[in-house]
């Protein structure tokens, strides 16, 4: 509870220019996300959440071909969106994640949008539609249905945490970083991607979005070469965090045969932001046999807020509304809902 309100009023002083003690992102990971897109972070989890949920996933995917990874729907993806009640949940929940988000966002109010576990397989298949080796495109055309906010403003932080060497199995993610206010790749409206402007014709595969683009549009074309010519694929190590965003070029590149990548993505943005949408299934969905109620009995009140339950000293609370939440989660400490109503 005290480390709750401590929490509450750092944020609440903290000056959108500054980096304090508490802040998992040092001032040049921060600058780097906020003016390039990305930033590659080590060292923000536990090795041992880290070695825990590489089982985890192994396990999970053990008979999972691994080629059509990360297709919305899959029955072994919905395995590892949130909750899993597993160790994964460490993960996506994670307190420095959590705290991440709300630096890149100055604000304490962010919620959950995505959590997926992804492992991306390689082998030698080809098709139009292949996650194999994607196309360049920007995430926000499936996460809403409106235009990014201008640079400066971002709504949401997207991520990705490694669970593989990809010195060894290859398949990092590629991006293609902004280069200032006048850069050229990074002048909306950004529609210059498959599936967008209305007409557009929607393949994953780069081979064949770039054929595509070749014959109905040179001049999208020739945009596209640029963002290949200037892309970057980083060496990514277990445990590592990209946290990017829905704004900027990037795409999968594929993972060596007989390898093997797997990754949670994971998105938030900020509360009053509805129409970024939640990409899964509700959360809720899985509710009425125990394991769900019992991972929200162990999070604390800022990991629940997340998630969708209001934090302490919402409008939302007041003391019939406690006592019936506690009812329905018997074994939950409600000590920091009921304090705050007390100071309100």
């Amino acid at each position: 509870y005290n480390e709750y309100k401590s929490y509450l009023r750092h944020m609440a002083t903290k000056s959108p220019d500054a980096s304090s003690a508490t802040s998992p992102l040092s001032p040049e990971q921060e600058q780097q996300w906020r003016e390039k897109g990305y930033a590659i972070v080590p060292n923000l989890l536990e090795s041992d959440i880290v070695k825990g949920t590489t089982e985890k996933m192994a396990e999970i995917f053990k008979d999972d071909l691994g080629r059509d990874f990360g297709s919305f729907g899959s029955s072994t993806v919905a395995r590892c969106e949130f909750p899993t009640n597993s160790i994964i949940d460490k993960i996506i929940l994670h307190p420095n994640i959590i705290e991440a988000v709300s630096q890149l966002l100055r604000t304490p109010h962010v919620v959950l949008t995505q959590s997926e576990g992804w492992s991306k397989a390689g082998h030698e298949y080809e098709g139009s539609q292949e996650n194999k080796d994607q196309r360049f495109h920007m995430d926000y055309g499936n996460n809403t249905w409106l235009h990014p906010t201008p640079w400066h403003e971002p709504e949401n932080v997207a991520m990705i945490v490694y669970l593989a060497d990809t010195e060894e199995t290859e398949g990092g993610t590629a991006v293609c970083p902004r280069e200032g206010d006048d850069d050229e790749l990074y002048q909306p409206p950004y529609i210059n991607m498959p599936g967008q402007a209305g007409h557009w014709e929607f393949y994953n595969d780069r081979a064949h979005a770039e054929a595509y683009f070749e014959r109905v549009d040179p001049e999208v074309a020739a945009f596209r070469r640029k963002l290949y010519e200037r892309e970057i694929i980083p060496t990514y190590k277990p445990g590592d965090v990209l946290f990017y965003r829905y704004d900027i070029w990037h795409r999968g590149t594929p993972v060596k045969v007989g390898q093997r990548r797997s990754v949670i993505n994971l998105a938030f943005t900020k509360r009053e932001c509805f129409w970024h949408l939640t990409w899964n299934r509700a959360w809720t969905q899985g509710n009425y046999y125990g394991d769900n109620e019992r991972t929200v009995i162990g999070l604390s009140p800022r990991q629940r807020a997340v998630i969708g339950i209001p934090e302490p000293g919402h409008p939302y609370w007041n003391a019939t509304k406690i006592r019936n939440f506690a009812a329905r989660y018997p074994g939950i400490d409600v000590t920091p809902y009921m304090e705050m109503l007390k100071e309100q």
